[in-house]
């Protein structure tokens, strides 16, 4: 498990399973993604797609406040596993960061849903 703490937020991922190297890597989030910690975000996620990570779930139920500098982080991830054939899903979401992610377009380009269980099975399809 890799954990990284900047600027009120902290993101920690599942360490990735060799058994099912494609399985989805789980991230949570927690605490702020806005423009003080959105270029620690950038990288760790850079780097969780560098080890491998093709499909990624980012568990938002820590997350307390999303702004639209903190947007940058994700939509860099989607555009990064995309091509290689994978895909992103937000879950556990609070309104108002489900409402930020909906209302910048993103809602088109990465599932939403509710439960870890719930994002890992739409990266599945």
């Amino acid at each position: 498990m890799s954990t990284m703490q900047a600027d009120g937020l902290v993101l920690t991922a599942s360490p990735a399973s060799s058994e099912t190297p494609d399985a989805p890597r789980v991230v949570a989030l927690a605490g702020k993604l806005d423009a003080n910690s959105q270029i620690a975000a950038e990288r760790f996620l850079e780097d969780l797609v560098a080890t491998g990570a093709r499909r990624v779930v980012l568990e938002c139920s820590g997350l307390e406040f999303l702004s639209s500098a903190g947007v940058r982080p994700l939509l860099t991830l989607v555009k990064r596993v995309k091509p290689l054939g994978g895909g992103v899903s937000v879950c556990a979401a609070r309104p108002h960061v489900r409402q930020l992610l909906e209302f910048s377009g993103l809602k088109a380009l990465l599932s939403i849903s509710s439960t870890v269980e719930e994002g890992c099975a739409a990266l599945a399809r």
